[in-house]
């Protein structure tokens, strides 16, 4: 049994349109627990064929992933995740013409659970910030909610002289904090939080599985590009 209460390496949950699935992870088999069984299995292959072939990770990049602490069997929860509540729903915002939300929330034990994102394409900020007012309320229905943006947010727009910051606070609400400007500062946030503990063992990071866009960046998807080898 995993910390949640799931069978180790099995996975279940529904996508948005109300699919399910069943992810079998190699260690749902015990005797393949083993390292024995993974060095031995392993001979011949390139982690980045390991990762493909065995860890069920198609998001294998080229590259080297910008955060390989990533483990999808252990950051991924084993199902659906509920909201705690009485508790802050944190909303990360990030901007440009395919702007994206990251809700998340810490738990009583200091886990940063991830709950629901949603990611706009070719969408301007009001359009993206209406669907977040939408989902707000109807996936967490009286939750108090912090904004933290992407300090680019800041910047006026040539065509308009409001920043993101200000519109969404004049026109919807929401009242951003902006995160430190520094890339260092931001990645090793995560950095951080991924290989943590919490104090009864479960992992600092915790996803869950319907947020494909999170995921897929983490496993891989977001890297670092390969330069004269």
């Amino acid at each position: 049994m995993t910390d949640d209460g799931n069978l180790e390496g099995l996975q279940e949950w529904r996508t948005v349109d109300g699919i399910y699935v069943l992810r079998i992870h190699y260690t749902a088999d015990e005797a393949k627990r083993d390292p024995a069984w993974k060095a031995r299995e392993s001979k011949g292959l390139t982690a980045a064929q390991w990762e493909q072939e065995y860890e069920i990770n198609f998001n294998v990049p080229k590259g080297r992933p910008f955060y390989p602490e990533f483990d999808l069997s252990r950051h991924v929860a084993g199902g659906e995740m509920e909201p705690f509540v009485g508790r802050h729903i944190l909303r990360g915002w990030d901007f440009g013409l395919s702007p994206a939300t990251l809700f998340a929330q810490w738990s009583p034990s200091g886990q940063l659970c991830c709950l629901h994102e949603l990611q706009s394409w070719d969408c301007g900020i009001r359009a993206h910030a209406q669907i977040v007012l939408g989902d707000s309320v109807s996936r967490f229905p009286g939750a108090a909610f912090a904004d933290w943006g992407d300090p680019a947010g800041q910047q006026r727009a040539q065509t308009d002289e409001r920043t993101c910051y200000e519109l969404l606070s004049t026109e919807f609400g929401f009242h951003l904090i902006p995160g430190p400007v520094s890339a260092v500062r931001r990645s090793e946030a995560i950095r951080k939080l991924l290989p943590s503990n919490t104090p009864q063992g479960s992992p600092m990071l915790l996803i869950d599985p319907r947020l494909t866009w999170l995921i897929a960046a983490l496993a891989g998807g977001y890297h670092r590009r390969e330069v004269a080898g």
